[in-house]
């Protein structure tokens, strides 16, 4: 091709005619910055003898003059070639960050959609804190990236191009890891931790401050919190505390005695106090002190409160997780004692929530059934009137005692239920060490490309028959992304195991967690859109449910023959669909952008079986997120059913005993919560007029996904979305 009609790419993305005098300008400057000085003629055929071809980037003409160079042997000269090309470099990196920082401040957008990396809600206000931690994550991202590149090579030498594979598949959007720009350094994902070691030592072993363990209810609020904190600082996302109402008990009969719960409303205090204090209001005030603690943004994580979870348990789970549990004292917690604490939780958090709405700790209720009913039927009550009374958690029903939803919606299976005194392990420990998604959407796409299932059409959408070859040949496509993928886990976990044994992170060398107990989760995303894609309706029809438990179970039977069962080092692999508040966006748009099918009536991937955009009944849903497709689901799902109203206690019951039915073992009911901003008014249900002050300027608080946060701090596209969710109730459909 004729270099006077070629075209370079520059790296604003724009073409312009290729002009080989820039080329000589620039390599003349290198050698004059050395004192060389040759004759015109040389330089022409230094830039004659640089091979170029149409729409080349700068880069590589780059990469280009500088090999051209060093064949020619002048070496000296290539290097200060390099030098001035890596200058100019990071002079352009600097300029481009202040302006994004200048950009940042001076939109009106809030700081969710100002993000340019992962939008996240759990921001409530724009400031230096949270821009400072957006400014470097793209360097964040380089530094991951190439420090899995560099593990992988040293893993996998007879795969020599997978570090470079892992780093195609990410940029291809066949894969998305999670957080992976939220910090250069190697941290797990999420944990749920257990408090054995604050009760035994305090946080002292990781704050270096604190010397001695809480002794009352308000040191212990105060220290529980500080470790939310703490744990958070060594990980990327959520921190669960699966026995904080046991541990608080421990601290209760400390000031109280074993029989407290039998005095609650005794007063405590003497005529010289002007605030009397009951038994009942030292214990709401250190929970109170908790609650407010967490919700407080956190410095190290970009202004982001720490994302915590709390589990309440039935009887039957308390008697089998904490059966031969004993504090450090050698006493043993009272089923009576943590069913109080677990009530007056229940009851405050209500109460503070009308007061102005939280979002942390995000609880779950746990409950276990024989296959027919809750055993506790005590609690079955309860849970089915906090929820008619308002109450806003996640519940969580199994037919196993040592199964457990601890940490958002990560369940872990406990093959061994013991405790040790030795270091508090109860089985509640779990989480995962990190998450890489898979983009269905696309990878169903590229299969049926592959494998020529039929004539694309204008619109690209198929109706490719899932009773033929596809289904295998589906199958065979993801496994081969999952056979790498499971080396990509491979390598981060080794990473961090070697991280843990040089004593680096914090959490394991004070005994509230291990990398032994983390998995390694295989996420999921872009399922409804991919049935889209291949003809089908998301609704609760047999062909989408098959192609649903075709896409997970495969993913679950490969976790299972993939995992490594080191009692040492083990690895091991686990599935989620994923919540996807900021990445279903992302996929949409990277999917579009690059000529794949998406559907034209949303702005984003669904995180549900269900379509949450249309009328799909109450009950459809629970049976699409039943155990037809949720047994497939070995690290988790979780339905979130938007209402417009709240039900009654009885109708919460029988959606309690259909979710039995249907194998739902994770969901929860999503009803708005509305904010006056005029006058700070909140009303535990959507209106349109404050009932105080008549304004008609009310703010949303409701599940983006997952957790309750206010509809003004969503993201555009989010906002997009949740004027499109249907939030309806059909008394007539609950059975």
């Amino acid at each position: 091709m004729n270099k006077e009609t070629m075209f370079i790419v520059k790296r604003s993305g724009k073409k312009e005619i290729f002009n080989p005098d820039k080329i000589k300008n620039a390599v003349r400057a290198a050698f004059n910055s050395v004192g060389y000085s040759i004759d015109e003629d040389v330089y022409d055929e230094i830039v004659n003898s640089v091979k170029v071809w149409n729409e080349m980037t700068i880069e590589d003409i780059q990469d280009q003059v500088i090999e051209t160079l060093r064949n020619l042997d002048y070496d000296e000269i290539a290097d200060c070639y390099q030098a001035y090309r890596l200058e100019h470099k990071q002079a352009r990196f600097i300029r481009e960050r202040i302006d994004y920082m200048d950009k940042y401040a001076n939109s009106g957008d809030n700081a969710s959609t100002a993000s340019e990396t992962d939008a996240n809600a759990n921001v409530t206000m724009k400031n230096v804190a949270n821009l400072e931690g957006e400014v470097y994550k793209v360097t964040n991202r380089r530094i991951q990236r190439q420090r899995m590149k560099d593990k992988l090579n040293e893993l996998y030498p007879e795969d020599n191009d997978l570090g470079k594979q892992y780093i195609k598949d990410l940029e291809n959007w066949i894969i998305y890891t999670h957080d992976e720009a939220s910090s250069p350094v190697l941290k797990p994902y999420c944990m749920a931790a257990t408090l054995y070691p604050l009760m035994a030592e305090g946080v002292g072993v990781i704050d270096g401050v604190t010397p001695t363990p809480p002794n009352d209810i308000q040191s212990f609020s105060g220290q529980v919190t500080n470790l939310v904190f703490l744990l958070s600082a060594s990980a990327k996302g959520a921190i669960a505390l699966g026995d904080y109402f046991i541990a608080l008990n421990y601290y209760v009969i400390a000031e109280y005695g074993p029989k407290w719960y039998d005095k609650l409303d005794v007063n405590t205090t003497t005529d010289h106090c002007l605030k009397p204090m009951t038994i009942r209001r030292a214990i709401r005030k250190g929970m109170k002190q908790f609650i407010y603690g967490v919700n407080q943004p956190a410095g190290n994580r970009s202004y982001n409160s720490p994302f915590s979870n709390c589990s309440y348990y039935d009887k039957t789970y308390f008697n089998s997780i904490f059966e031969d549990f004993y504090y450090p004292d050698g006493t043993q917690p009272e089923w009576k004692a943590i069913d109080t604490l677990q009530r007056i939780f229940m009851e405050l958090h209500r109460e503070l929530r009308l007061i102005k709405p939280l979002t942390f700790p995000v609880t779950t209720f746990a409950m276990v059934h024989d296959g027919t009913d809750v055993i506790d039927k005590e609690y079955k009550q309860l849970c089915a009137d906090e929820w008619a009374k308002g109450g806003s958690f996640f519940c969580y029903l199994s037919n196993n005692p040592s199964a457990l939803a601890s940490c958002c919606r990560v369940l872990n299976e406990m093959s061994e239920n013991t405790f040790s005194s030795t270091t508090g392990m109860t089985g509640i420990m779990t989480g995962s060490c990190n998450v890489i998604t898979l983009n269905i959407n696309r990878i169903v796409q590229d299969c049926a490309r592959k494998h020529h299932a039929c004539m694309f059409r204008e619109d690209q959408q198929q109706s490719i028959s899932m009773h033929g070859r596809f289904p295998d040949y589906l199958k065979e496509y993801l496994i081969s992304i999952l056979e790498r993928v499971y080396k990509y886990h491979i390598a981060y976990k080794t990473m961090l195991y070697d991280l843990e044994e040089k004593g680096m992170f914090s959490p394991s060398n004070g005994g509230y967690i291990y990398m032994k107990k983390l998995y390694s989760t295989i996420g999921l995303i872009g399922y409804t859109e991919a049935a889209q894609f291949l003809g089908m309706k998301v609704s609760n029809n047999q062909e989408y449910i098959d192609f649903l438990k075709l896409i997970f179970g495969t993913v679950k039977e490969q976790n299972k023959l993939n995992s490594i069962r080191n009692k040492k080092r083990p690895i091991l692999f686990n599935s989620e669909a994923i919540p996807g508040e900021g990445l279903g966006v992302k996929l949409y748009e990277h999917d579009k952008k690059d000529g794949y099918w998406v559907p034209e009536d949303q702005n984003l991937y669904n995180c549900y079986f269900y379509n949450p955009w249309d009328n799909t009944s109450i009950l459809d849903k629970f049976i699409l997120h039943g155990k037809q497709v949720a047994s497939f689901c070995d690290g988790g799902q979780a339905l979130h059913a938007n209402l417009d109203e709240h039900l009654s206690k009885e109708q919460y019951l029988k959606l309690i005993n259909f979710a039995i039915q249907e194998g739902t073992n994770y969901f929860t009911f999503n009803i708005p919560i509305s904010e006056c901003k005029s006058c700070g008014h909140v009303v535990n249900a959507p209106i349109q007029e404050c009932p105080k002050c008549g304004s008609n300027n009310i703010d949303y608080w409701t599940r983006i996904i997952g957790y309750l946060r206010p509809v003004s701090a969503f993201s555009n596209p989010r906002k997009i979305e949740q004027k499109k969710r249907v939030y309806s109730t059909n008394l007539n459909e609950i059975p």
